[in-house]
């Protein structure tokens, strides 16, 4: 089995055709490995904008790209026919999170007509899998590739960050770093119907406790001083996104619970935060009195 990553730079401007905001990609890297993670080489075109020639300066600004370095380059359907010579049957895509496969995906659509990843198999999120084997924490946040590679100890200093080929090598290098077979196997997911059923629902904020995804767990927190369970007072609430409630521990401890539940295509992911509630200060009571 051989891995392929992939890294996409895009310019942001307004379609006519489709009758809405499109990024359009203008630069292409990848890096291929064998299943040892040996380099079997890397990819990287430019691809000439068709769908607005102003690059905007944003993009400038984070890649460097500007519209000479662009103004030779391939179109986009060359571009794609030469990426997907680097697939074959046993070959698995990688994206750091799923964004460039979904930018992907929507600018074969928009030059193409296919809906679909034709070239590719396999495919797994390299980000989603880095940051398990990073961090235990669930916190419900991204980790970014630079964050990844401060926690590896990887350096970059010989690299040029968003640009694509450049950032292809650095997910390599983190993927290099945390990998074993075992354990990225359950990441790699067949590309068939059921993949872009998964890929393209929305997930869906549960709002209320009653809902029977709920399970009594998601709802429940521990004192951080002393362990102890903590007792609801009031009533849970939707507000922000999360479920609220003020809880208390027998130690005499207050807090504010919040509880973030989504609903996913085939499983559930929960999201936890606990704050004190602290006690004012005498100067603040004389404040507040006067």
């Amino acid at each position: 089995m051989n891995f392929v990553i992939l890294d996409l730079e895009w310019n942001g401007s307004y379609s006519k055709k489709v009758h809405r905001y499109f990024n359009e990609i203008i630069e292409i890297g990848a890096v291929k490995l064998d299943e040892r993670l040996h380099s079997l080489g890397t990819f990287q075109a430019m691809i000439k904008p068709v769908v607005s020639k102003k690059i905007t300066n944003l993009v400038t600004d984070l890649t460097g790209i500007d519209k000479d370095e662009l103004k030779d380059g391939v179109s986009f359907q060359r571009a794609i026919k030469m990426f997907g010579k680097l697939f074959d049957e046993n070959t698995v895509l990688l994206t750091w999170s799923t964004s460039d496969l979904m930018v992907l995906l929507e600018n074969i659509t928009y030059f193409t007509g296919e809906k679909t990843i034709g070239f590719a198999k396999y495919y797994a999120d390299a980000q989603a899998f880095c940051q398990k084997k990073i961090s235990s924490e669930n916190s419900g946040q991204q980790m970014g590739l630079s964050s990844a590679c401060e926690a590896l100890g990887i350096s970059d200093e010989d690299l040029s960050l968003h640009r694509a080929k450049d950032d292809s090598i650095l997910t390599a290098r983190v993927f290099k770093k945390v990998y074993v077979y075992e354990d990225f196997e359950p990441y790699i997911h067949p590309i068939d119907d059921r993949f872009y059923e998964r890929l393209y629902y929305k997930p869906k904020i549960i709002t209320k406790v009653s809902h029977p995804l709920v399970k009594p767990e998601f709802l429940q927190f521990r004192c951080p001083e002393c362990h102890e369970k903590l007792h609801l007072r009031g009533k849970w609430r939707y507000s922000s996104r999360m479920l609220n409630a003020e809880m208390r521990c027998s130690c005499g401890k207050k807090y504010t619970a919040k509880v973030q539940i989504k609903e996913l295509y085939d499983c559930v992911s929960v999201r936890k935060r606990l704050t004190e509630e602290l006690e004012p200060t005498a100067s603040e009571n004389e404040e507040n009195n006067e």
